[in-house]
């Protein structure tokens, strides 16, 4: 039984006891001794109190942690080549107020960025190692890392010059409007 479980969990991203509930049939009490075993002989592995996943890359887990949510930033600008930069922390965009503002999870740290739900909008569903997740679009992720300050006006400028014929400087623009003071910079600076 524990094999076809850890098979059942291991297509989601992130679960909770609740899952191994509906999965199992056993009651809530029976799930958490479950959990607790599956964690102790290290089949699974706590993201956070009460998330669990199979998976050990942090981009799988990083946009399931929590709802909704997608990815952005230098870790999505990395995931479409558009910089050799290695993030050692994944920006997560979201629209709800966490306790926790940052998980460490397998030696990275998974950062949460709360912004207003008028601008949680220029993402989408791609599938990475079979999985779905959410990542920004290459010039959302740049508007995200101005506005979150993760980001640099002079790096955002430099990565829109050096990746001219993979971004959309229109597309830039229209996310940029969003947050108006960033459409004047953005103008000084790629002049």
């Amino acid at each position: 039984m524990r094999e076809v479980l850890l098979k059942a969990l291991s297509r989601y991203p992130v679960f909770t006891s609740k899952n191994v509930v509906s999965i199992s049939g056993k009651n809530r009490q029976y799930a958490y001794l479950i959990v607790h075993r599956l964690k102790k002989n290290g089949k699974i592995q706590e993201i956070e109190k009460g998330k669990y996943t199979c998976d050990s890359d942090p981009l799988l887990v990083a946009s399931w942690v929590t709802w909704p949510s997608y990815i952005s930033s230098w870790a999505a600008l990395n995931y479409y080549h558009l910089t050799e930069q290695l993030p050692f922390t994944i920006h997560v965009v979201t629209t709800r107020k966490r306790k926790a503002k940052t998980v460490l999870f397998q030696g990275t740290k998974l950062e949460f960025i709360k912004i207003k739900p008028s601008a949680f909008m220029g993402f989408g569903r791609i599938t990475y190692q079979g999985k779905e997740i959410f990542m920004a679009e290459k010039e959302k992720a740049i508007v995200d890392g101005l506005v979150a300050r993760k980001m640099s006006l002079a790096e955002a400028v430099e990565l829109v010059k050096n990746n001219k014929g993979k971004l959309s400087v229109r597309k830039l623009f229209a996310f940029a409007r969003l947050f108006p003071n960033l459409v004047l910079k953005l103008k000084k600076g790629l002049k």
